[in-house]
């Protein structure tokens, strides 16, 4: 499973706008117009989730794999590094990483 994608359920609100929830970040949701402002709007909310976790240093929960019916959100391409380097062993010892 990549370190870079996170399993979401998308599922269609009452309103008729995608809904969409994180299987392993419990405290993250979004939604959108249509499937593809929902994937946007996802990026997004799991970008921000990310990097608040690293700003205040608490464990970033590792992916679980997709179940059926579940969609692979991609990590924001801007945060992608940032969170290799904070799952590399060399960084575990060093605060700030």
């Amino acid at each position: 499973m990549s370190a870079f994608a996170y399993p979401a359920r998308f599922s269609a609100g009452n309103d008729g706008r995608v809904l969409v929830e994180f299987i392993d970040l419990p405290r993250v949701a979004t939604d959108g117009k249509d499937e593809r402002e929902a994937m946007e709007e996802a990026i997004d909310a799991l970008g921000s989730d990310l990097s608040i976790r690293l700003s205040r240093h608490e464990d970033i929960p590792s992916p679980s794999a997709p179940k059926r019916g579940q969609r692979l959100v991609p990590v924001p391409l801007w945060l992608a590094p940032k969170l290799a380097f904070h799952e590399h062993p060399i960084c575990r010892p060093v605060p700030n990483c």
